[in-house]
């Protein structure tokens, strides 16, 4: 028995030791070459045998080498080929033939009511895809687009979450009606519109869903939908289910949140020394017996370190797809957890959807699919009450001993902010149910007719409940609550006749005409109680019923349209897109209610000409030209028709006029011109594509303003009448370049490169000298912070220039061109003296030159429209790694900062931003003479600070004017998202069963280089208003996010 083992061993020994010889000499040395049809060597193509590691790129001379076993098989690659499969079979010499790959030409892009081949495109559409939803870790679609389409400009109007953004596609094209694209979500149209920069329409969507963006920018690829398309449209594919086994997908992602910048406010033991400071030496506040001994005092309380905090979010999909020949489905849902970096902010988000698609019969096909999302927001912490955490004194506790919420003991100070955060109900209660059906009939070779019926439903319920409470000295006790209820109802019917063919091998067309009804439904209740009981029971029922009040209202308008698109193809070579759409719109008047709304685009695809077929390095070069016109309807319903109103008496109720009528009023409509060039070479390694542009609205839908006498003011006024009156233009540059710059067998390097430039202009108002005039009221007085006028770019920040500071009593005088003496202008009604205008205070610009500073001399003072935006995308992949990191940027564009005018006064009680210690000191010139002669006053550090003297007051309004000096440069740099993941090698999660493991971590929001003083220069609309672009008051700061997650299939 030991003979027998020994024996064994002795054989089992030789196998192992033989086994590497025996396999080696199996081997032999394969040389061979990889060209293209033209027989042209091909650099750089990776020959790699299957299923190993073994593999090598060809060189200079397409030529490579390789020691492969005589069954072996070789994988062939190479950027802008198809990937060939080749057998060995003991052969030592290969030449391998790579055909031109036309994936990328013939890509599927969705275009209105239709698809089209990415060749055949003759306007400006830019896709994004799934790799990009996946790299951004988004909780909503747009935020996917930031950064990653030219001409697409994205800023968030908040940073809560759920919070909205606007979205500028080629500039603003309107005054007064949204500026927001339509979205359509697989044949759905979605309004994007939102008057609240906390509520994001498009919220509903989980990005998760979607496998592809396709943005039509100019006039000629929108003009298909008409009426609604003057500010662009966004094409949504979601996922569909394709034929074979079935797929299970799962990802999640958890993750954490930050705040990526404080103010540097003043500390306790600062604060009390600069109270000490205001009470010895200008008298404005009173000895305070807390702060005899500053240096033993600590921090304090640093209410934004209460107010925010480190946020948790989650995120979990799950989706099944397949089918077979004849049918495929898709299912999938979604859950999303994602707290606020505040207290009292969070959101979240349910959703489920499913399609299905079938051939019912052979000459027909049907399909449907539908969403539900159910979701909530609670918004807790808004602007005011991040303002009350800035300005709240740091001597006041978040807590007192007893764990209530303290307070301030001065009256003047805000309540409590995060006690309001706690106790406040606020919370956003939506639920969406999106449908879509079809059915397409082929009625002959190449003609086919599709009906389709689409619906978007909205339920959204808005709770808020102010509590009674008691912080510090400051109480409130009214208990109040307000329940609001708003339902929209939208659906489209459409009929789609639809023919393509092609003839003599050259000659393709596609002849598509449509019709298409639809139908809007608004309605909204509000319901408002107080006398409460208690603070258990919100609901309005347990109110006092007799101090309650209730109102609503509903509106319902209706769109007919009648639309068609014709497109030829030449040899491949010319291409001609023409698209005429009719629409009628129950917003305007018999007579007025339709508009007509054409396209015509040409493409010449020069690189399919005889005399540039054989530039081997010119892959794509593409011409296009284009024209067409949009329309806007968004005006109030029945503008066009006089109103009967309500209106309480002496007497009782009785009935006024409600409004002023204008039943000529008609469409807003832009007419707009692209010029563009697609041009790709080394087989697309890079890809430049360039458009021109030029758009003009006409016939701007504005609320015109009449004077009180004719009945437009006081009580039982009508409201102003909606007008045709004006005109504004947007005219820019676009481009993006494609390039992959490095590809071999284990690395490929990427990059995308977008670059958008835009400029506008208001052409005409109804009057030369019209103005639209915006305003905020940050404290207890009302500013004008924007104003449009003829001439000019849309929506200026409008205010005083402050020209100097008065350092020196000569600084009060100056002479003119005469040589007289004459007195500097100073504000209207001041004097100099110590509590009017005094040494130390600002000095306006006096632009009328009438000696004295009032609202005359206000003036344009920046301009929230950037120069310039970009985006700058890399991506590498080394064998199962990859990395993608995303910068993005805009530069010339200015920001108010309004949130300085409340935390940079060093005369308040408030709390103050430490810099604003180093305000001008004023001392005595000569110690003999009065100390309160301004003759005898100078500024001692005129070089070290631009900020005005401490007075007593502030008669002079240094801190309490919209001026040039709350202008900032919010231009900014963004390290906008890093991602790193890792794919498990296929053999080894095969052994588990599964098709694909995938483990990333992605950071948001990284790092953001700017010379803003705010928390961050995205500072995006006011209540999603174009017109308040740029006004940062409070503003809840975007987060800083890490996620980690886990991607399985199988």
């Amino acid at each position: 028995m030991k003979c027998t083992v020994t024996y064994l061993r002795s054989i089992v020994l030789w196998l192992v030791c033989m086994t590497p010889l025996w396999a080696f000499s199996q081997n032999i040395t394969v040389t061979g070459t990889v060209q293209d049809e033209a027989g042209d060597p091909l650099i750089g193509a990776t020959v790699q045998q299957k299923g190993s590691g073994n593999g090598i790129a060809t060189d200079v001379d397409g030529h490579f080498k390789l020691s492969l076993p005589k069954n072996a098989t070789l994988v062939v690659s190479y950027v802008g080929y198809t990937t060939q499969t080749v057998a060995v079979d003991g052969r030592t010499n290969l030449t391998i033939v790579l055909k031109e790959d036309s994936e990328v030409l013939d890509e599927v892009v969705v275009v209105g009511y239709g698809q089209m081949k990415r060749s055949d495109l003759t306007g400006s559409v830019t896709s994004v895809g799934e790799d990009a939803v996946k790299k951004s870790i988004a909780t909503s679609v747009d935020q996917v687009l930031q950064g990653r389409a030219a001409g697409v400009q994205i800023q968030a109007n908040s940073g809560t979450p759920g919070a909205s953004t606007s979205i500028r596609i080629r500039g603003i094209n309107s005054l007064n009606a949204t500026n927001q694209p339509i979205f359509v979500i697989d044949g759905v149209v979605i309004d994007s519109t939102t008057d609240d920069e906390t509520s994001n329409p498009l919220s509903s969507i989980n990005p998760s869903d979607i496998v592809s963006m396709d943005i039509l920018k100019d006039a000629s690829a929108t003009a298909i939908y008409g009426s609604r398309a003057s500010n662009g449209v966004i094409m949504i594919t979601t996922k569909r289910g394709k034929a074979g086994e079935a797929t299970v997908t799962y990802d999640m992602y958890l993750g954490w949140q930050e705040m990526p910048k404080k103010y540097d406010l003043l500390n306790l033991r600062e604060y009390a020394e600069h109270h000490n400071y205001r009470a010895e030496y200008i008298s404005s506040v009173d000895q305070s017996a807390a702060f005899i001994r500053p240096d033993l005092l600590g921090k304090g309380t640093d209410w934004q370190d209460e107010l925010f905090r480190k946020a948790f979010m989650m995120n979990h999909s799950i989706s099944v797809s397949g089918g077979n020949d004849r049918t495929t489905y898709a299912l999938s849902g979604g859950y999303l957890d994602q707290e606020g970096i505040a207290h009292g902010s969070s959101f979240q988000r349910f959703s489920l959807r499913s399609n299905l698609d079938t051939q019912i019969k052979s000459w027909l096909r049907g399909g449907v699919n539908f969403s539900f999302t159910d979701s909530k927001q609670v918004v807790g912490t808004d602007n005011n009450t991040i303002i009350s955490a800035l300005i709240q004194q740091p001597t006041v506790a978040v807590t007192s001993p007893d764990g209530s919420f303290d307070g301030p003991d001065d009256v003047w100070m805000p309540d409590n902010p995060v006690g309001l955060a706690s106790i406040i109900t606020n919370k956003n209660k939506k639920t969406n149910f999106r449908f879509n059906g079809y059915l397409e009939a082929t009625l002959y070779k190449g003609l086919t007719l599709k009906t389709e019926i689409s619906g978007d439903y909205n339920l959204n319920k808005y709770y808020y409940y102010m509590p009674d409470y008691t912080f510090g000295i400051k109480t409130q006790d009214i208990r109040t609550s307000r329940w609001t209820k708003t339902d929209t109802k939208y659906w489209s019917w459409r009929n789609i006749l639809n023919y393509n063919n092609t003839f003599a091998g050259k000659h393709s067309i596609n002849l598509m005409v449509g019709q298409e009804v639809s139908k809007s439904y608004w309605e909204t209740q509000v319901g408002t109680a107080t006398g409460f009981l208690n603070n258990t029971t919100p609901d309005l029922s347990a109110g006092d019923i007799s101090a309650s009040t209730t109102t609503g209202s509903r509106n319902i308008n209706t769109l007919a349209s009648f639309f068609g698109r014709a497109f030829y193809s030449f040899d491949d070579r010319y291409l001609l897109t023409a698209t005429i759409r009719r629409d009628g719109s129950s917003k305007f008047a018999d007579g007025e209610k339709w508009g007509w709304f054409p396209a015509v685009a040409l493409a010449w695809r020069a690189s399919q000409e005889s005399f540039l077929r054989d530039v081997q390095w010119l892959y794509n070069a593409k011409l296009r030209l284009g024209w067409g016109k949009t329309g806007n309807q968004n005006v109030t319903d029945y503008a066009y028709m006089a109103l009967l109103a309500n209106k309480t008496t002496p007497w009782g109720v009785g009935v006024l006029t409600g409004n002023t009528a204008n039943p000529k009023l008609t469409w807003e409509s832009t007419s707009s011109y692209n010029l563009g060039v697609d041009f790709g070479v080394l087989q697309n390694r890079i890809e430049l594509v360039a458009d021109l542009y030029y758009k003009k609205t006409d016939n701007l839908l504005l609320q015109l303003p009449l004077p009180g006498f004719l009945g437009s003011a006081g009580h039982g006024a009508a409201s102003n009448p909606w007008g045709n009156v004006g005109s504004i233009e947007n005219k820019g540059i676009e481009l993006t370049l494609n390039t992959t710059n490095i590809t071999n067998r284990d690395f490929t390097w990427t990059s995308n490169v977008v670059f958008s430039l835009n400029r506008n202009k208001v052409k005409s108002l109804d009057t030369a000298n019209s103005s639209i005039e915006k305003t905020y009221q940050p404290s207890s007085t009302n500013y004008i912070v924007t104003k449009t006028v003829v001439g000019q770019p849309i929506g200026q920040f409008w205010g005083y220039k402050v020209i100097g500071r008065f350092d020196k009593p000569e600084d009060f005088y100056y002479h003119d061109a005469a040589g007289n003496l004459q007195q500097v202008a100073i504000p209207e009604g001041n004097t100099i003296a110590q509590s009017s205008t005094w040494i130390g205070d600002y000095i306006f610009e006096d632009r009328n030159g009438d000696g004295k500073i009032n609202a005359e001399d206000c003036t344009f003072i920046g301009n929230p429209e950037p120069k310039f935006t970009w985006g700058f995308g890399n991506t590498f992949n080394y064998k199962g790694f990859d990395l993608n990191v995303m910068f993005s940027g805009a530069y010339g564009n200015k920001a108010l900062n309004l949130t300085r005018m409340r935390i940079e006064d060093p005369r308040q009680n408030s709390n103050i931003l430490r810099s604003s210690l180093n305000f001008a000191r004023v001392a005595v010139i000569d110690p003999s003479l009065p100390d309160n002669d301004y003759r005898n006053l100078q500024v001692v550090n005129p070089g070290s600070t631009t900020l005005p003297a401490l007075q007593r007051t502030d008669a002079n309004a240094n801190f309490t004017r919209i001026s040039d000096l709350l202008i900032e440069d919010a231009s900014y740099i963004r390290l906008q998202n890093i991602s790193f993941g890792y794919t498990l090698p296929r053999q080894l999660v095969n052994k588990l069963y599964l098709d694909n493991v995938r483990v990333y971590f992605s950071a948001q929001n990284v790092y953001t280089w700017t010379k803003y003083k705010g928390l961050d220069p995205e500072v995006g609309a006011m209540y999603g208003d174009a017109l308040m672009t740029g006004v940062d008051y409070g503003r809840y700061p975007s987060p800083r996010i890490y996620t980690f997650g886990l991607n399985v299939s199988f």
